[in-house]
């Protein structure tokens, strides 16, 4: 009789086993994630008005240690709707030099180059001329004598980090960099990422979302007086993975990594269509930090501004600087004026941020940070905020205050920092 109970008992346990299993495999088969936006007016984004694209920046070719051929990637962004693509092959610049750079149906292409340096990889956007590898001052001072932008790459790889973190003169830093977001995972989601793969790409490149705490903390801790430093979100795509000493795989694909993350560049008007033109206005957004970047895998972002507007009637963007000092002096208004003045009656700013997501399918938050700190958060709707306690005991030196948004979304009980913005400084 025991005998028999265990029998059954184990033939129970094994067909509840299954049925988790099934139930676990069908969980991750049907698994996505999207973002619902929503078409709304927003009186205080018509304040804004900038001309947005979305680019994949950081790739590596067949000209490097990537496995895929520039014309092919291009068809691929193409087909996922970026507006610019930006290679950066290893020390080398031959994918202009070979003629490649150029429009295709509407698809800018330009060629960057991934240096090597004694402290790291460092990416040189917007230049003309290979930069040969060597000291970091020399291919700095390479890249800012051709009017680039010099991007520290991967600080916090494991596999390869950057050594220096006091260095001066770069114009930004990867963010986000899908090859440090993997490595930097925790074991087990590694584990998930490999088992899950072949059922639903999707459920295990999501994973590669969470925030890059440390990387973050170090971009807010060197944001300096009129020296900002611009964040991107790269690709790093390689698609060639060594499994043996002679065989490699194509993984992940160049179509599901140029899916998840993007840099988004606002610029003055369209671009001209012109190589030249339109490349060194690309590099010139990224560079004065006119741009932010999200995990489009979500959904690419729909209506998103950040920007501000002081008492006096000037408004501003990410990668602007305010001096309250030089606003007008509304005492003096007042006196001069017999004491009636414009609505604007106090010396202040008041920034704004807001994207059109359909808060009742998919809640959200605006998170605003001062100086690498939380300090506001709207709900489902726009963020305004005011400022009017700029300091009066920081003539000689002004003491500069950096504010920038992240915005959280939630699906259930999962939240994903899905949009990084840029900072404005303000001082006074």
């Amino acid at each position: 009789m025991n005998i028999f109970l265990f029998v059954v008992s184990t033939r129970i346990i094994l067909i509840l086993i299954l049925i988790l299993l099934i139930l676990f495999y069908f969980r991750i088969k049907f698994f996505k994630l999207k973002i619902d936006f929503i078409n709304r007016k927003s009186e205080n984004r018509n304040r804004f008005k900038l001309k947005e694209i979305n680019g994949i920046i950081h790739f590596h070719t067949l000209y490097s240690d990537g496995s895929g051929r520039i014309e092919e990637l291009i068809k691929t962004a193409k087909e996922l709707k970026a507006d610019f693509l930006v290679s950066s092959d290893h020390n080398t610049l031959k994918p202009k030099s070979d003629g490649l750079e150029g429009y295709y149906d509407g698809l800018f292409y330009f060629a960057g180059e991934e240096i090597n340096t004694e402290f790291g990889h460092f990416l040189a956007l917007g230049i003309e001329k290979e930069i040969k590898r060597g000291k970091y001052k020399d291919v700095l001072s390479e890249i800012k004598k051709q009017n680039g932008a010099g991007i520290i790459c991967h600080p916090h790889n494991w596999w390869t980090p950057w050594k220096n973190f006091k260095v001066k003169g770069y114009d930004g830093i990867e963010i986000i960099n899908l090859d440090s977001q993997w490595r930097g995972m925790n074991p087990l989601y590694m584990i998930a990422v490999i088992f899950t793969y072949k059922i639903n790409s999707f459920y295990a490149l999501h994973f590669l979302s969470h925030k890059p705490v440390k990387t973050i903390k170090f971009w807010d801790s060197v944001q300096k007086h009129k020296n900002m430093k611009t964040g991107i979100a790269s690709a790093d795509a390689h698609s060639n993975v060594k499994v043996t000493r002679k065989k490699r795989v194509k993984f992940p694909k160049y179509s599901e990594l140029f899916s998840i993350a993007r840099t988004h560049v606002f610029l003055d008007d369209k671009p001209s269509g012109k190589i030249g033109e339109d490349k060194k206005k690309i590099t010139e957004a990224i560079k004065n930090g006119r741009c932010f970047f999200a995990f489009d895998m979500f959904g690419i972002p729909k209506g998103f501004y950040f920007g501000a507007e002081s008492s006096d009637g000037k408004k501003y963007f990410s990668g602007d600087y305010i001096n309250a000092a030089e606003f007008k002096d509304i005492e003096k208004v007042k006196s001069n004026t017999g004491g009636n003045i414009d609505k604007n009656d106090k010396k202040n700013v008041i920034i704004f941020a807001g994207i059109d997501i359909n808060g009742k399918k998919n809640p959200y938050k605006i998170n605003l940070f001062r100086n690498g700190g939380k300090i506001f958060s709207s709900k489902n709707t726009d963020l305004i905020y005011e400022i009017n306690d700029f300091s009066k005991e920081h003539k000689s030196e002004p003491k500069p205050d950096f504010y920038r948004v992240e915005i959280d979304v939630y699906f259930g009980r999962k939240k994903i920092t899905y949009l990084y913005s840029n900072n404005i400084e303000i001082y006074g």
